[in-house]
């Protein structure tokens, strides 16, 4: 009970597991509850009481996040006096659309409907004309509405806020929404709204003049971006996974207060315009997954508050421009992957921006050597440097203290892996609590277990390292055996030679291991078959010898895995073990000739088992949240995502 207000004013709860007291409880001891609030408590499988329609009295109804679920009483249309009315995130229903419209119909005065998750399939959405036209913040997101947005939403002319996101809405958006005068947030993303873009989603949205923060994102909306925009108070626009053409529109340039601009995977082309580098108060940048080209504009650096900027997979050129990070201290995210940028690496500029948490500049034509001077950035957490020109010695003297995944492939680093390098990851050593609470999430894309996948999110306990189709030589250390955390490790096409370091048997949390097209040589470790979580496992192309050690996981590789190692025999092979010529250790004299070049693969084959190596996508195509959650900044990195 909130024991600031008396009881017939308020009654908050936070300690009931699975069922409310007797349906009477609450209307017989506070028959004049004004408000109730039973969110976030754990009624799973309870069905919403009807008692509740006996507090007459009621104008603020919470019931959100409690695991309710059947249908939402008829009764509740006895609560003529509500204001607010919260049963979002349950499994409940509106079942009946007459049932829908006396509850709505009857409060006159209701003026906040939160009903994100409500199952709404059976409700016509031109019941919302029985709308209070008090309602100032509508939220029927993820509803299973269907059908065209009902013109009748835009008589709500008091609306601030309205969510009609992650539904199945489609046809052409109202063109009376400029009725909405109030408006500052609109979410309309994730629906089915087709056509051009100036029929579906009039341009006058835009000019609402209130209009803070527009969501438009995946729909199939094409055409150009509306060119005539007259308002100055949007900050937030995402009009990200459509088919929209044409270039960055010029009126962001009267948008001074524009915090987050977010156009990734539509088809706009030309350069990133000049004017940008004026929004100076941009936090983030996403226009990856476009056909943008021309240099990267130096002025950037102008952007001293920007968080993210996202430019992967477009045609940009040119060298990345020196001074370019020299005055984004508060960068954490920078990805540049799958551009035709060259040049070297922007050490002085890049080595101020201290809070950078992912760096990926993979699949460009950068020249440079390794960067170990990013080991002085404390929160360096993911290193993409993959298909490049990178080259010489992997080398550092200092830790990367926070780094997580480091993918080096495909590039021509050589020289032998000093031991003393594995003790620079220590956060790939530590062991974490796969269980526990992860605030950090990204979406990325690797190619691992032999395959391309998606890993959904990147939380604490992810760990990678990808060496893989580069020039490196001698024995793998024993010490890459205290990297106990990691889940990926590719090693593949270089010219290690020596045995496989039974070491690896210390890595227990390992999942992939791929050390093939090498000169490995000897027997296979016994340790290696106390790896119980390992699903793929690619030795193959080696000079491996004797026989396979059987149990655990070793019990469910097939013969591919193995392959092109004459000297290997028994189960999954069809050579058996017995003869003289099986257990005896091969010493390194024995191992082939390197070819000419050194190279004991084609650079074809490499690409081909490349595929999209490991890439940080952090497109902010889904980008969402409720006006009540105000930390944009969290729902920021927790909602990553991107799409192959």
């Amino acid at each position: 009970m909130d024991g600031s207000s008396p009881p017939d004013v308020g009654y908050y709860c936070r300690q009931f597991q699975s069922t409310l007291p007797h349906n009477n409880f609450i209307s017989q001891y506070f028959p004049h509850l004004r408000g109730l609030n039973l969110a976030y408590n754990h009624f799973n499988g309870s069905t919403i009481s009807s008692a509740i329609a006996k507090l007459t009295d009621l104008t603020r109804l919470n019931l959100s996040h409690t695991g309710f679920s059947g249908e939402i009483p008829s009764e509740f249309s006895h609560l003529k006096k509500l204001v607010s009315l919260d049963l979002s995130f349950n499994q409940v229903a509106f079942v009946r659309d007459e049932d829908y419209s006396n509850v709505l119909s009857n409060a006159t005065n209701l003026s906040e409907l939160w009903l994100q998750e409500v199952n709404m399939s059976n409700i016509k959405p031109s019941s919302f004309s029985n709308l209070s036209r008090s309602m100032k913040h509508l939220d029927v997101s993820d509803c299973g509405l269907t059908g065209n947005v009902p013109s009748s939403i835009c008589n709500l002319t008091s609306l601030t806020s309205l969510d009609l996101s992650h539904n199945s809405f489609s046809g052409e958006f109202p063109h009376t929404v400029s009725n909405l005068v109030q408006l500052e947030t609109l979410h309309i993303q994730v629906n089915s709204f087709s056509g051009s873009f100036p029929l579906t989603i009039p341009s006058s949205i835009f000019n609402l003049p209130n209009l803070q923060w527009l969501g438009c994102s995946d729909n199939q909306l094409v055409g150009p971006i509306p060119s005539e925009i007259v308002h100055s108070s949007l900050h937030s626009v995402y009009l990200n996974n459509n088919f929209l053409n044409g270039t960055i529109p010029s009126w962001l340039l009267a948008l001074p207060s524009m915090e987050i601009l977010g156009l990734s995977y539509n088809q706009l082309t030309g350069e990133i315009p000049s004017y940008i580098c004026y929004l100076a108060s941009l936090l983030v940048i996403d226009l990856s997954n476009n056909n943008l080209s021309g240099s990267i504009p130096e002025c950037l650096f102008n952007l001293a508050e920007l968080s993210v900027l996202n430019l992967r997979n477009n045609n940009f050129h040119g060298p990345i421009p020196s001074s370019m990070f020299g005055n984004m201290s508060k960068l954490t995210h920078v990805d540049l992957n799958g551009n035709k940028l060259g040049g070297s690496l922007p050490a002085q500029s890049l080595a101020t921006c201290k809070m950078l948490e992912v760096l990926d500049v993979g699949n460009n034509n950068v020249d440079d050597v390794f960067p170990q001077w990013l080991s002085n950035l404390p929160s360096l957490k993911v290193l993409i440097l993959g298909s490049n020109s990178f080259h010489g010695a992997v080398t550092t003297s200092n830790s990367f203290s926070m780094l997580q995944i480091l993918d080096l492939s495909n590039n021509y680093f050589n020289g032998s892996l000093p031991a003393g390098l594995f003790h620079k990851f220590p956060a790939m050593k530590m062991l974490k609590d796969k269980s526990e609470e992860v605030g950090t999430e990204y979406y990325i894309g690797l190619t691992v277990k032999g395959k391309e996948c998606v890993v959904n999110k990147f939380p604490s306990v992810f760990t990678t390292l990808d060496m893989s189709n580069n020039y490196f030589r001698g024995e793998i250390p024993d010490a890459i055996g205290e990297l106990g955390s990691l889940l990926f490790l590719n090693l593949s096409h270089n010219n290690f030679v020596g045995p496989i370091p039974s070491s690896l048997g210390n890595m227990r949390e390992l999942e992939s291991l791929d050390l093939s097209s090498n000169r490995l040589s000897r027997k296979i470790p016994s340790q290696l078959t106390s790896l119980t979580y390992l699903s793929f496992l690619n030795l193959s192309r080696n000079s491996l010898v004797g026989p396979i050690p059987q149990g655990n996981q070793f019990g469910t590789f097939d013969a591919a895995s193995y392959a092109g190692n004459e000297g290997l025999c028994g189960v999954p092979l069809s050579k058996k073990c017995g003869g003289d010529d099986e257990d005896g250790d091969h010493d390194q004299d024995s191992e082939p000739e390197l070819e000419s070049g050194g190279e004991l693969f084609s650079w074809g084959f490499a690409g081909a088992g490349y595929g999209c190596g490991l890439v940080i996508g952090i497109s902010t195509a889904y980008i969402m949240f409720s006006t009540r959650k105000p930390e944009w900044l969290v729902e920021i990195v927790e909602n990553w995502t991107w799409r192959g």
